[in-house]
């Protein structure tokens, strides 16, 4: 990541927290939310700046309290980390930021120990109408709704998640920076393979690079996988032996300075001796590119399918594309809207805009291929008015490129 150093302009955080905040007002005024209780943590870290106490589990202990048509807010943070948030972060006055108990929203714990989010919305000046909540145990849900009398409690996903489609540049630069991290990591991955290396030592090598430059937390379960293993694909770094002739399949990225980044690459151990995997690989490959290009303003999801589907649909490997995602936008969140499915399935409307940013990823599993026949590559990609800005640019294989 960047130093901030005296000779030159540090980052703008001051103006990133404006453009934030603009960006939730004005989706907090189409959906006609007068005030919004946020618990996922990207939407605490969109709205206040408040970094998370990462876990892999969901619990309710933060929260930030944001009203329609004011600058203030009031953060719930982890009882223990109180003192340490009101002497750190210096754009909330000490008073705003309190305490979140541990424990206040366990089954046993009565409605009014969320009290003190009532009371908060009370103090930025909101007395009723409509409050978004965004994510929340059945427990807390009811609770809430027993606390706030005279508000109506609505899903704020949809408002929320569309405030953070577009990124400022501040945001684009950040993006960058946790992309080149990111290189450097599968270019760390990438001589770690070898015959007798198990999976979960690449992945190692890969966390200790994350780590050396102040990594957050990894973007999710990452994945390191071979042989059979990417196909059926593995979702995780195993203990696996990789062979000669593998396909090394690795899925990696990280949090850092509160910008997630990620990227894909499926590389042979050894020389590629196997034609098959030569044209799954081929097949991803142009379909991926393809993809990226149709990332321009005006574009559609749907423009994005049939950009994707020129170089599916007569492929022999014409159905075995993943069914999850194609593209998926990413940022505060590890992954987050717009998510656009692969061609032949339901997606919702959108219209690309300069500055939404996706992982593009299309993934083929072929199942029996001698040393696998699961390929995914992913780069992140900035829509821009002059076209798609890459910010991933670790190579592509060119083994399997050509024979």
């Amino acid at each position: 990541m960047r130093y901030d150093v005296d000779w030159r302009e540090g980052t703008d955080y001051a103006g990133l927290r404006r453009f934030r905040h603009e960006r939730v007002q004005a989706a907090m005024a189409r959906a006609d939310l007068d005030a919004v209780i946020a618990f996922e943590y990207a939407n605490c870290r969109y709205i206040a700046g408040l970094r998370p106490l990462w876990a892999p589990n969901f619990m309710v202990r933060q929260a930030v309290v944001s009203v329609r048509g004011s600058d203030d807010v009031v953060v719930f943070v982890h009882q223990d980390d109180t003192p340490h948030r009101r002497a750190t972060m210096t754009w909330i006055p000490p008073e705003r930021i309190r305490a979140f108990p541990t424990g206040v929203v366990s089954e046993t714990a009565p409605a009014s120990a969320l009290a003190p989010l009532a009371d908060a919305l009370a103090e930025l000046g909101c007395r009723g109408g409509r409050v978004g909540v965004d994510i929340a145990t059945v427990t807390v849900l009811r609770r809430l709704e027993d606390v706030l009398d005279g508000y109506t409690v609505v899903d704020a996903n949809a408002a929320l998640n569309g405030s953070r489609l577009v990124k400022s540049p501040t945001e684009l630069a950040q993006l960058a920076d946790a992309s080149s991290i990111v290189d450097l990591a599968m270019a760390t991955a990438e001589e770690a393979v070898r015959p007798g290396v198990r999976e979960c030592d690449v992945l190692a090598e890969v966390m200790k690079v994350f780590y050396t430059h102040n990594a957050e937390v990894p973007q999710c379960n990452l994945i390191v996988c071979s042989g059979p293993n990417t196909a059926p694909m593995q979702r995780f770094a195993g203990d696996r032996l990789i062979r000669r002739g593998d396909l090394v399949f690795i899925d990696i990225g990280a949090c850092f300075n509160g910008i997630f980044s990620e990227a894909t690459r499926t590389i042979p151990c050894g020389a590629p001796d196997n034609d098959t995997q030569r044209a799954i690989y081929r097949t991803v490959y142009d379909i991926h590119l393809a993809t990226i290009e149709s990332l321009r303003p005006g574009a559609t999801a749907t423009d994005v399918q049939a950009a994707a589907l020129k170089h599916y649909a007569d492929s022999p490997f014409f159905g075995k594309m993943q069914e999850m995602i194609i593209a998926h936008g990413i940022g505060v969140g590890y992954a987050e809207p717009p998510f656009i499915a692969p061609p032949g399935k339901s997606t919702p409307d959108l219209v690309l805009e300069p500055g939404m940013v996706l992982a593009v990823v299309p993934t083929i599993i072929v199942p029996d291929v001698p040393g696998g026949g699961g390929v995914r590559l992913e780069d992140v990609v900035v829509v821009t008015e002059h076209g798609p800005d890459v910010l991933t640019k670790y190579p592509y294989a060119e083994s399997l490129l050509t024979r």
